[in-house]
């Protein structure tokens, strides 16, 4: 079985050529990449970024004017039984949790679209990110992905000018 992960939101496109992912291009659409659900390496990233999201909510609460695009990443639930990995964008905080549009056109998920709205399910939550000016901060399944582009690839996502370190 395989997760998708959908690697793009906002204007930024993430390509990644290794053996270990599958990519669908659409037209129009960011690429897709389907990664195994026994991906060492991503699931490392997940939990980094569980282990580490309290500084994604430090942040968000800090109304800090250099924080922008704050993000977090759901896993939902696939008509195979996966799951695929969906940016939420937009995010407000009420008192029952976050908020957020879908920033991703779902390639297999029935519940969701591109633009919806939704509650982020902490207990899916697959990745955070957020912008400090240029620096992206969490995004740590983008940052796996991205040890995985050719240097053209890297270059192509570099014209954003963000640094990802």
């Amino acid at each position: 079985m395989k997760k998708i992960i959908n690697i793009c939101f906002l204007s930024l496109l993430l390509i990644s050529c290794s053996n270990k992912e599958q990519k669908l291009k659409r037209a129009g659409e960011p690429d897709v990449l389907y990664v195994q659900e026994s991906d060492q390496e991503m699931n490392a990233a997940i939990k980094k970024a569980k282990e580490t999201f309290s500084d994604f909510q430090k942040a968000f609460n800090s109304r800090n004017p250099d924080y922008s695009n704050f993000c977090l990443k759901q896993e939902f639930d696939t008509s195979d039984g996966g799951g695929e990995h969906i940016w939420i964008g937009d995010l407000q905080l009420k008192d029952d949790g976050y908020y957020g549009i879908v920033q991703n056109t779902p390639v297999d998920v029935a519940n969701v679209k591109l633009g919806d709205s939704v509650k982020v399910s902490l207990e899916k939550m697959s990745d955070w990110m957020y912008y400090d000016r240029n620096i992206v901060e969490g995004g740590y399944t983008v940052k796996v992905l991205r040890n995985h582009m050719t240097d053209d690839e890297k270059k192509e996502m570099d014209v954003e000018g963000l640094i990802y370190k």
